[in-house]
């Protein structure tokens, strides 16, 4: 029987109430796929984002409901909570008096201002902030940043680049760009001091950039070209590898991934890749194999234990999964994701209370 948007946006509400995030997620999705200006659905969508740490993604979806409701307080309070998660005070103060124009208001609404202080506190927060950790974005926007990081990649400028996408990423935790960003970066300047030879540093950097953005052909064809000349470089094997990646050819990606290891077996992040690699394809098995050899290289390697976790979930072996997705959580207390997937496995044992509970830390982590 097929269920109308209200109906769709009641099951939604529960399942979210209850921590059963995934459930929430498609309910709201498909009320947008009906009806994309959908005020509740937008704005639940939202809260369902912040609440698993991607709180940037969350901003979309509260601005479509505050344009289609304006006269809501709680999507006014929902979109400066983010904000303020986001350390974008200046804006948070912003939208707070757009709220006041539209007569929000509240027991809510005024604790949310005593938050912010007034417009000259929050100047003095904002000079204060500038001042003592400066930040890249406290001057540019953030497409402007990313494009900056870029610029600096392409220039050969490594250590600068890295300082940018390390920037966004202490506002923007999650952002895909600075992290494919910065791990590449990292990947590169790992192996400066091994004897394999590789390209010049630019042009490394020359094919990191095309990487970056998104030109996953243009950089294969460049590393192929380059691999004639340099047939020992661990750094172009894994560039290979990931660019194969983004053009979704698995098997391609694989193969150079075991290349670069031939070449150095003790690169934790080729380890790591190849883990991710072999849980696309399905090959769950040898997946956790690529993530124990990543972790014994590099313990506290966070997402290997968390992407382990998921591997070992999917293969049944639910009490060993929860064990890896706590030891992630151990390295990383704040870790949205692996409290999200940790739930799914208590879940499916029939322990709805575990379930719940750790559904509900990943739906409250960015409120603490």
């Amino acid at each position: 029987m097929e269920l109308t948007l209200d109906q769709a946006l009641q099951k939604g509400i529960e399942a979210h109430k209850a921590g059963q995030v995934q459930d929430a997620d498609r309910y709201y999705t498909a009320i947008l796929k009906a009806n994309p200006k959908h005020p509740d659905a937008n704005h639940n969508l939202g809260v369902l984002a912040v609440g698993v740490g991607k709180v940037e993604e969350a901003l979309p979806f509260f601005k479509t409901a505050l344009e289609v409701n304006p006269s809501i307080t709680q999507y006014w309070l929902s979109y400066i909570d983010a904000l303020i998660k986001l350390n974008r005070m200046a804006d948070a103060k912003e939208v707070f008096d757009q709220a006041k124009n539209n007569d929000a208001k509240g027991d809510a609404f005024d604790q949310l201002e005593k938050r912010l202080g007034s417009s000259a506190e929050v100047k003095n927060q904002i000079q204060e902030e500038i001042s003592t950790f400066p930040n890249i974005l406290d001057e540019l926007t953030l497409d402007k940043a990313l494009k900056f990081a870029n610029k600096k990649v392409k220039d050969g400028l490594s250590e600068e680049a890295k300082k940018i996408y390390k920037d966004i990423l202490a506002k923007f935790p999650r952002n895909k760009k600075a992290l494919d960003g910065i791990r590449t970066l990292s990947g590169l300047t790992t192996n400066k001091t091994s004897s394999t030879p590789d390209p010049p540093q630019e042009e490394l950097q020359s094919i990191v950039y095309l990487y970056t953005q998104g030109q996953y052909q243009g950089a294969l064809d460049k590393a192929s070209k380059l691999l004639e000349q340099f047939p020992n470089s661990v750094n172009l094997y894994n560039i290979i590898g990931a660019s194969n990646k983004g053009l979704g050819k698995l098997d391609e990606e694989i193969e150079a991934y075991n290349k670069a290891l031939s070449i150095k077996p003790d690169f934790a992040e080729t380890h790591y890749n190849m883990g991710n690699a072999l849980k696309d394809q399905g090959n769950l098995e040898k997946a956790v194999e690529a993530y124990r050899k990543t972790i014994s290289i590099k313990p506290d390697y966070a997402d290997a234990h968390h992407n382990m976790g998921i591997s070992l979930q999917g293969q049944g072996k639910l009490e060993e999964a929860i064990e890896a997705y706590n030891k992630a959580l151990s390295i990383k207390s704040d870790y949205a994701e692996a409290y999200s997937n940790m739930g799914n496995a208590p879940k499916n044992q029939g322990k709805l209370e575990e379930a719940i509970e750790a559904y509900s830390n990943a739906i409250s982590i960015n409120h603490n």
